[in-house]
């Protein structure tokens, strides 16, 4: 037996005695805990005591007994056999404390939010959320028409930033206070977006890494975000305008990243939740041509790249794979999502180890639930 399998058995196996509740849940993602006849009080009713049934349940509650232990393990054998030789790769190249954070992420995957609290829950994540709070206006807001989302106008400058922009408390303790866009181990810096850096922020969204990254690379620095929803590129632009200096430093390019260019795509429009399909569809609201990386770079004459950052709701892969002279011409460090899929989360860390550029891998995750798991790479002994 493997030592991850033998580490996500035990995972699992410990997992199962949990209950974990509304401390566990994430309100500020998902909206109000959904209480269930499970969480409810019971209402208790006399009944004759069975000393040896109550003895026997005791016992098993001690030892986290469950009955359906080797069927929650034959799952997770069966879900993780197709990855086999990935995962191989992947633990023989990350760290301990990654090992660790990997068997606890499937093991989340398999079993969720009532049996598995993921190291991310912890003082330090409801302290960011804390200091996220003082540093709004509720007096001044925007309405995304996207979930249950109302964005409150944020002053980053008592953190050290010197940006001010519509946003979410969470968003500003994972992208700012926590830095998700940053590998740390003990607060120190491993991968990030360094000055004078060149950046490329795949996924620009409502502007948030945008600016993140325009303030981390400096006046010397530059950074191409690509968005092409256009609810999200008003919200983009309002944001960016907001933070004039920072504005001059980032280009707007509003095309999808695919593996190929000029490629046509159709998407229905819902903010960060927008449907993107490769074929047309009845309640689609507009199209977009495709670019890739490799043919961005060309046209554009740009002489470095340093920093890729992707989150793109799965298309990840198909990006990747239009990015790979890229990759290999300059050797960027690397910050890709790869939550958005079982396929993702193992198939692009191969991916980058299989590309023979040297690159260490690591592997981050900034929510305590199963969003925003992020695959950093960085070059060994790069000039």
């Amino acid at each position: 037996m493997s030592d991850f399998k033998k580490a996500l058995d035990k995972k699992i196996i410990h997992s199962l005695k949990n209950n974990y509740g509304i401390e566990n849940y994430d309100e500020y993602r998902f909206g109000k805990y959904p209480v269930s006849n499970n969480d409810a009080i019971p209402v208790k009713v006399k009944k004759p005591i069975n000393l040896s049934k109550e003895l026997k349940k005791a016992v098993k509650k001690i030892i986290g007994y469950d009955p359906y232990v080797n069927i929650y393990l034959a799952n997770a054998h069966n879900l993780m056999a197709p990855y086999a030789d990935h995962i191989k790769k992947i633990w023989n190249n990350i760290s301990t404390n990654d090992r660790e954070l990997l068997v606890s992420l499937i093991a989340y995957k398999i079993l969720g939010y009532k049996k598995v609290k993921l190291p991310r829950n912890n003082s330090s994540y409801w302290e960011a959320i804390k200091t996220a709070k003082t540093l709004s206006n509720p007096k001044d807001t925007y309405d995304p028409h996207f979930m249950h989302f109302i964005l409150e106008k944020f002053d980053l400058k008592p953190i050290g930033f010197d940006v001010n922009f519509y946003f979410s408390e969470i968003g500003i303790a994972i992208d700012y206070i926590i830095e998700q866009y940053t590998y740390k181990v003990n607060n120190k810096s491993i991968v990030a977006v360094e000055s004078g850096d060149t950046v490329l922020d795949i996924g620009g969204c409502w502007g948030d890494t945008a600016l993140y990254f325009a303030s981390k690379t400096g006046e010397n620095g530059k950074v191409y975000s690509f968005e092409f929803i256009p609810d999200n590129i008003k919200l983009f632009k309002i944001n960016t305008s907001l933070n004039p200096i920072l504005e001059s430093q980032i280009e707007l390019v509003p095309n999808p990243v695919s593996n190929i260019s000029n490629q046509t795509i159709y998407f229905k429009d819902y903010g960060p939740g927008s449907r993107v399909e490769f074929e047309p569809f009845e309640a689609q609201t507009g199209t977009a041509a495709t670019i890739s990386i490799d043919d961005f770079v060309k046209s554009n004459t740009i002489n470095a790249i340093d920093f890729i950052k992707m989150d793109i709701e799965g298309a990840e892969s198909l990006a990747l794979e239009g990015t790979l002279e890229t990759i290999k011409r300059f050797r960027p460090k690397l910050a890709i999502a790869i939550y958005h899929s079982m396929d993702d989360f193992f198939n692009i860390p191969y991916w980058i180890l299989n590309l023979d550029l040297d690159y260490e891998i690591f592997i981050g995750h900034y929510t305590i639930h199963a969003e925003e798991t992020i695959c950093f790479a960085k070059p060994r002994n790069k000039a």
